[in-house]
């Protein structure tokens, strides 16, 4: 769900200035609206201040922009979408394309996400419907248009009895273009002795992908554990946070990383989730093989998710950089801006990587760290030859 559209791409598609007629206050008023949502909503707002000494400064720049030369949807599109870029676009912070709109739509009506809950009140909402669609729905709404992704790349190395795997994307409107291709990967290669998943440069998708696609078919149950910090505000209320959330300060002191306190973050809410094998026993592979997972520092998002799995329950080994983050389990909510009905988005919760750093801002830490000359990939053929080595006899 977390895929990122080129802003260049974003403006020819989002919508025409000529269905967007508001008055010029409008503009100026959702701007604030957006300002005001990070201020009330956004947990890393210290953070960002800290990282960003001129975030004020960038934000009264942008706000001017607007007042003087904001004439359309699409130039608040762009004057906040160059704002969050100029901050990092931390932890999800963007705006919602026309293409992105869709791939929402998508998942609500073909694949069930998110119910009746307030994403989709907010894409059926008639002025957000009127912006997003002004060109009509398109085709590839109903049947992806998968051209422009990246293919997954298999291949083998006899040699080292290593299955390699290059995976880009999570994203789930990828999963049924892959799940054959993998899965046979898995079976035409059964003396495999390693699989190697290299997902560096994969920016994320759905942990459903990775969940399905990769953990699964192994046939093991496996077990993994989140946990979410955030604020009681009315974000976190709306989209059923706080339902079932606890204070902060029903923990162990052992339990509360550093930055909790630091964010002034209220209330923590954790959940178990466990990956099952197909029901019916099909579509699993019985392997002994040893697993390697490959990051660099831009996995992000549900790769970042994949690996924090990975380190956390061990299924494999993760090998390479520092990942980008922001994998923590629970995607970025939805928020209109009400004049104009354009949606942005951020993440509302904070989580901790295995050393208790802030996931958003600190990602994933590898197992195995390479040399400064080295790449994730002569990382782990080193290890595998220098493991063949030691059981030659």
């Amino acid at each position: 769900m977390k895929k990122m559209i080129a802003l260049t791409a974003a403006l020819c598609v989002l919508v025409c200035s000529a269905a967007c007629a508001e008055p010029a206050g409008a503009f100026l008023a959702d701007f604030d609206t957006a300002v005001r949502y990070l201020e009330e909503y956004n947990p890393f707002l210290p953070v960002i201040r800290q990282q960003v000494p001129g975030f004020d400064a960038l934000c009264a720049e942008a706000r001017e922009k607007v007042r003087t030369s904001c004439s359309s949807a699409e130039t608040l599109y762009r004057i906040l979408s160059d704002l969050f870029a100029r901050i990092g676009n931390p932890g999800h912070l963007s705006m919602i394309d026309r293409e992105q709109y869709w791939n929402y739509v998508w998942l609500a009506e073909a694949r069930g996400r998110f119910a009746d809950g307030p994403a989709t009140r907010l894409l059926d909402e008639s002025r957000t419907c009127g912006l997003y669609n002004v060109q009509g729905r398109p085709e590839e709404t109903d049947e992806p248009d998968l051209e422009n992704w990246k293919p997954v790349s298999v291949s083998y190395d006899p040699g080292r009895k290593m299955l390699y795997i290059c995976i880009r994307s999570f994203s789930e409107m990828l999963m049924e273009r892959d799940r054959d291709l993998l899965f046979t990967a898995f079976l035409d290669h059964p003396d495999a002795e390693h699989i190697v998943f290299d997902i560096c440069g994969n920016s994320g998708g759905s942990d459903y992908y990775w969940e399905d696609l990769l953990v699964a078919p192994f046939g093991e149950t496996v077990t993994y554990s989140n946990r979410a910090f955030f604020t009681d505000n009315q974000l976190t209320e709306d989209y059923g946070l706080m339902e079932a959330a606890v204070p902060v300060s029903t923990l162990g002191s052992e339990e509360i990383p550093a930055f909790v306190e630091d964010l002034g973050l209220t209330h923590t809410l954790s959940w178990t989730r466990s990956v099952i094998p197909p029901e019916d026993g099909s579509r699993m592979v019985r392997s002994g093989a040893k697993r390697w997972v490959l990051t660099d520092e831009r996995v992000f998002s549900a790769a970042d998710g994949f690996a924090e799995f990975c380190r956390q329950t061990n299924w494999a080994t993760v090998v390479g950089r520092r990942t980008k983050g922001d994998g923590g389990g629970v995607p970025p909510y939805l928020l209109r801006l009400p004049e104009t009905g354009l949606l942005m988005r951020f993440t509302a919760v904070a989580t901790s990587n295995r050393e208790g750093e802030l996931n958003t801002f600190y990602g994933t830490n590898p197992d195995i760290l390479p040399k400064p000359s080295e790449s994730p990939r002569d990382v782990v053929l080193r290890i595998i030859d220098a493991l063949a080595r030691t059981e030659m006899p």
